[in-house]
């Protein structure tokens, strides 16, 4: 049989093993006590409807009272050799006997023993103030640990749920790590905080419903079946069969009238929109003097949606009458059975007390909820089985990048940068890059443009291995990046996003990132070499201060600069600058220079600017079209000779722009 998503996430071993075990035990106790406090509310019935009245009509009766219940009805005693008849009260009614009455009456029932033990074990049974207030107490201690064990097995469903959940989560932030480099659209960050927060938490309500469903009822059932079986089981047999049958045809039958209104909606829902075809056509309509046609077909249209309305609901009529007489049906042969052992002779073992049928109505009534809950799992396993197989599919996606065997260590970018017949394609998707060359001198400040922005991103991409070539070869200083150690290489490479956000802590341990080797000194200096020192100092509690969605936040420029600092206190050879493509303050573009110029020192850097003035300064400007270098060179030279690269200014920068980008 093939694992479904919902047992591979949740395997059936689970219901074995941990807070499952507790669970069922539980579910026994919850079980038991519902059963008792049945029970107990059997024996309050019984001793209210005889009020302990008891009648013994010879001598014999009375031995076997004092047998049953270990006294006498008067408070006499039984001689050592045996009763003496003439001093026993006998053809009498006694009063105020308590549950002895009860007792005396179910001698012969397979409960009743029971009964009679508690009797002669507890005096306080013995009269009917004392026995009523015993059973009070009881019943309201049984229905306080039934509810109790209950709250606790959801409270145990939850936390065997919360558990497989988090592991859950711990997988999709370690795959989300794994893959969520190679995401040029910025897309799959997205959809894994879908899943984290909304697959997961559905998966979650699902295996809790599901645990506790499996683990309560059943032995709710069973409970309830044993205890009207021990009530009568000739009678609760002939109950059972016919309820049952009734109970799985009605559903059945809802079942079917469900699918049915499914796909008679799906019918209705075509013909509702041929209906609304001419609401887009009038002017053809009117133009072709076509109104006649058309209203003749907009009535056979409307008549036969209005046709399957009416179908449908006499559907729904007929199912809800069908199921309503076979209920009845059912329910008349349940009480008549039921009503027949009550009224017959009392003396007679097919007997059945008031307080009995008491409890065999509210036992199939509380066998219901069960039943129903426990028929809907399959659906609540194949529901949360499908958010499971989302999660499942995308833990098996094998990470684009891995690390070669054997890998070397990358020493610092010192000559070139070499692209050679570098092919890149987004998966099932467009081709960015086609059979690419490119030299990038080290220690230059270069601009990366393209008309379709993933082309410039991918290339830059390529230098960390945040994506992996299909074909060709990237170098460094002649070293192969598909053989040097990624942690190396990213080491060395670093690539600050525009969208790059910060995480949830404070100021330092933003540009810190982990790593103990950087001390506030380090920090504070990085800060200050790319002005991001400026702002920092101004927040309530500097470097200390807790960045987060709901305590302090930064605007995209302080974002960005914190990017910039984040990268540089860690002093790479290469670095990749995307810059934001919100609107920067007047303050940051005003430091932005200054810090390039900062950064450019001793290092390469290669830019996807949004800025013309970021351009405009670069040492050279690389323009990909069609995933190859149509035009290298500086911008004052492709300005005048690269057509498309006038095309790209225009379209960015052009005056008439009202989100003109910040120059």
């Amino acid at each position: 049989m093939m694992e479904t998503p919902f047992r591979r996430v949740f395997p059936p071993k689970d219901l074995s093993r941990g807070a499952a075990r507790w669970a069922w035990l539980l579910s026994a106790v919850s079980a038991a006590s519902l059963c008792g406090l049945l029970f107990g509310i059997y024996l309050l019935v019984d001793l209210l409807i005889t009020r302990g009245d008891v009648l013994l009509p010879t001598a014999v009766d009375v031995a076997g009272y004092e047998r049953v219940t270990g006294s006498l009805p008067v408070g006499q005693r039984l001689k050592a050799h045996g009763p003496a008849e003439e001093n026993l009260p006998t053809g009498h009614r006694r009063f105020d006997q308590g549950l002895r009455a009860t007792a005396w009456e179910a001698r012969r029932e397979s409960w009743g023993p029971f009964v009679g033990w508690c009797v002669r074990r507890f005096f306080a049974l013995r009269s009917n103030s004392s026995a009523l207030l015993a059973l009070l107490a009881t019943n309201i201690g049984l229905a306080l640990i039934a509810s109790l064990s209950a709250l606790q097995i959801r409270a145990l469903a939850f936390r065997t749920s919360q558990e497989i959940a988090t592991r859950l989560r711990q997988s999709l932030h370690r795959q989300t790590l794994r893959l969520g480099p190679s995401d040029l659209e910025d897309d799959a960050g997205e959809v894994a905080f879908l899943m984290f927060t909304g697959d997961v938490e559905r998966v979650r309500e699902g295996i809790q419903t599901w645990f506790e469903r499996v683990v309560r009822w059943p032995v709710t059932l069973a409970g309830l079946l044993f205890l009207v079986v021990m009530m009568h089981w000739m009678l609760a047999l002939q109950c059972i069969v016919p309820l049952l049958a009734c109970w799985y045809l009605v559903r059945k039958e809802r079942r079917r009238f469900e699918q049915s209104r499914r796909l008679q909606e799906d019918r209705v829902g075509d013909d509702l929109r041929l209906l609304a075809e001419g609401l887009r056509k009038t002017r053809p309509v009117r133009g072709f003097g076509m109104e006649n046609f058309e209203h003749e077909r907009f009535s056979q249209h409307l008549q036969r949606f209005l046709d399957k309305i009416a179908t449908l609901k006499e559907d729904e009529k007929l199912s809800r009458w069908l199921c309503w007489l076979l209920m009845l049906i059912t329910l008349t042969l349940v009480l008549f059975l039921i009503a027949t052992k009550s009224l017959s002779d009392p003396a007679e073992s097919a007997y059945l007390p008031v307080s009995a049928v008491l409890i065999f109505v509210s036992v199939f009534r509380l066998a219901y909820r069960p039943l129903n809950e426990l028929w809907e799992l399959p659906q609540i396993e194949e529901t949360a089985g499908q958010w499971a197989d989302n999660i499942l599919r995308y833990q098996a996606r094998i990470p684009e990048v891995g690390q070669a065997v054997g890998a070397k260590f990358l020493q610092p970018l010192a000559k070139q940068i070499q692209f050679e017949s570098v092919t890149y394609r987004l998966p099932g998707k467009q081709l960015l890059l086609d059979r690419l060359d490119l030299k990038i001198p080290a220690r230059t400040m270069i601009a990366v443009v393209s008309l379709d922005p993933l082309e410039a991103r991918a290339l830059t991409y390529l230098l960390p291995r945040f994506i992996e070539p299909q074909s060709g070869r990237v170098l460094i200083d002649g070293e192969d990046l598909a053989f040097v150690t990624l942690e190396s290489l990213r080491a060395e490479a670093i690539f600050v996003g525009g969208t790059d956000p910060f995480f949830t802590g404070t100021v330092a341990e933003n540009i810190r990132c982990g790593d103990p080797r950087f001390a506030l000194q380090h920090i504070t200096e990085a800060a200050k070499q790319v002005h991001a020192h400026q702002f920092i100092a101004k927040l309530p509690q500097g470097y200390e201060t807790i960045l987060g969605e709901h305590v302090q936040a930064l605007d995209p420029g302080q974002t960005f600069l914190l990017g910039l600092a984040r990268a540089l206190v860690r002093d790479p050879a290469l670095m990749m600058i995307e810059e934001p493509a919100e609107r920067l303050d007047e303050n940051t573009k005003s430091l932005l220079d200054d810090t390039y110029a900062r950064l450019a020192k001793d290092r390469t850097l290669i830019f996807l600017p949004t800025r013309l003035s970021t351009v405009r300064k670069a040492d050279q400007v690389v323009f990909l079209h069609k995933g190859r270098v149509e035009a290298i060179g500086p911008y004052s030279k492709l300005i005048t000779t690269a057509p498309l690269m006038r095309h790209w200014e225009y379209i960015h920068f052009n005056e008439f722009r009202r989100d003109d980008v910040s120059e």
